[in-house]
């Protein structure tokens, strides 16, 4: 196949395995969270401990959802204990999102299972495969920053 152009039939038999991968993927991702806690919750940690303390909005931005959406899913993590809302140091009129040592280590536990589950993914490939796969999904992501859901 090297060096040969992929045709479309190629290209959609392509895109049906990766439709498999992602919905077995998302399955098998399910079963490791918590059942309190979703997808979008554990990116909220991700991107708190990532970049530190954010305000609602900017949070809806990253998620690509609405501030209501965002205002629901935070609201449960601060039940939970996981995150926090604390006044902003230069204006107290802001307030923003924290997570908490209870949020981490939920994050901790998660992570630990996500990452049992890639391995599980990555087991029967070589080094060369896997520093080919890396780039690949390198570009994958990059295309898809790239895409507009609203194209006009």
């Amino acid at each position: 196949m090297e060096g040969q152009l992929i045709n479309q039939e190629d290209k959609n038999e392509l895109s049906k395995l990766l439709s498999i991968m992602v919905h077995k993927f998302i399955v098998a991702y399910g079963k490791i969270l918590d059942s309190d806690i979703s997808g979008s919750q554990v990116y909220i940690l991700e991107i708190l401990t990532a970049d530190g303390a954010k305000k609602s909005s900017e949070l809806s931005e990253r998620l690509g959802i609405s501030l209501p959406a965002v205002t629901n899913l935070t609201n449960k993590l601060v039940q939970k204990g996981y995150i926090e809302r604390k006044p902003s140091e230069n204006d107290r009129r802001i307030t923003l999102m924290q997570i908490t040592l209870l949020g981490s280590e939920m994050l901790d536990q998660i992570n630990e299972k996500y990452f049992a589950l890639t391995d599980s993914l990555w087991k029967d490939f070589s080094n060369e495969e896997l520093r080919d796969l890396h780039g690949y999904y390198k570009k994958m992501v990059d295309n898809l920053k790239e895409y507009k859901l609203d194209k006009e």
